[in-house]
């Protein structure tokens, strides 16, 4: 009896010792991460306070509701050319450069894709989002509700596409549950957004660290380019599937890739969507100016301006002949 209330002493010593040291861990992590994030953001942000709350963000909750045209930094996209009635409507996904983050409406790529066509445009790009984000609106219902007949897709890709895809959270200073999947037997699962421990898990800061650490190196590590790019190449393929079962015919699949910054692996992955029938197109092809110059990039937050789009639309439109 002595020897088990000793073992069970020293058990519970270390646990709260283990969590003092996650806890200042998490403190000093917030603070570096707040001190960081405030040199180099504009102040029109505003980090959280620091804890463990955990909320959803409206895109989980209510996929449709999250598309309300609110405002230019967070809140999803209306859709464009809604004028254009009887014509069949197109769609984007992809991240903030996709939603035309801190651009007026009639700034953005959707815009002017739909201005030129004379088509509805959904623009359904998540800023901070990735493949996921893309995949995760194919599996909703609400989301054909809305966009009952396109036939033609366009995903805007980065770079960080790949590191996103990853994370558990977009940044480490974030509250909200940042929607994941895990690949299972060649299928993509997402990770249940309702598992209290889990999400409490993910929140510790210290956690959060580490798998932003992981993500990075992953990424960015060549011995790993075949695996990430089939792992990106799988989120096509799946979200088309969805697509196209719904919808009731072959859609067009286009992905460009906007490269301000060069897209790691852009051959390796170009080859693997091209052989399963994506059409994929770089910015390089269509331009060759600079697009993190003042000109083309809104230097404070590095997003593509209105010019970019007036530059790349046009081109992109005569070159896939639309």
């Amino acid at each position: 009896m002595k020897n088990f209330k000793k073992i069970s002493f020293v058990i519970f010593s270390n646990i709260i010792i283990l969590c003092l040291v996650i806890l200042i861990s998490d403190f000093f992590i917030y603070k570096h991460y707040a001190a960081n994030f405030y040199a180099n953001h504009s102040k029109v942000y505003k980090i959280n306070e620091f804890g463990y709350t955990r909320y959803f963000p409206s895109y989980i909750e209510d996929l449709e509701g999250h598309f309300n045209g609110k405002d230019n930094i967070f809140s999803g996209r209306l859709p464009d050319g809604t004028e254009y009635k009887n014509k069949v409507p197109l769609v984007i996904f992809g991240c903030s450069y996709a939603f035309g983050q801190h651009l007026n409406y009639n700034q953005t790529f959707s815009y002017k894709l739909a201005h030129l066509l004379k088509n509805p445009v959904y623009n359904r790009g998540i800023p901070g989002g990735s493949f996921q984000h893309m995949y995760m609106q194919s599996l909703s219902d609400s989301f054909y509700k809305t966009i009952p007949n396109a036939d033609t897709v366009f995903y805007i890709m980065i770079s960080d596409h790949y590191r996103r895809s990853m994370l558990w959270h977009f940044d480490i200073l974030d509250l909200h549950i940042y929607p994941h999947f895990h690949k299972y037997k060649n299928q993509l699962i997402m990770d249940n957004p309702h598992n209290n421990f889990l999400n409490f898990f993910k929140s510790i800061y210290t956690v959060k660290y580490f798998n932003h650490i992981y993500a990075d190196k992953y990424s960015k590590n060549p011995k790993n380019s075949d695996k990430i790019t089939d792992d990106a190449l799988l989120y096509f393929i799946e979200t088309r599937k969805e697509l196209e079962k719904h919808w009731k015919k072959k859609i067009k699949f286009i992905i460009l890739f906007y490269e301000d910054w060069d897209v790691l692996y852009k051959q390796e992955l170009t080859q693997k969507l091209k052989a399963n029938d994506f059409i994929v197109i770089s910015t390089k092809e269509l331009t060759n100016k600079d697009l993190r110059s003042e000109e083309y990039n809104i230097i404070e937050n590095n997003h593509p301006k209105e010019e970019a789009w007036n530059l790349i639309v046009p081109k992109l439109i005569e070159r896939l002949e639309l």
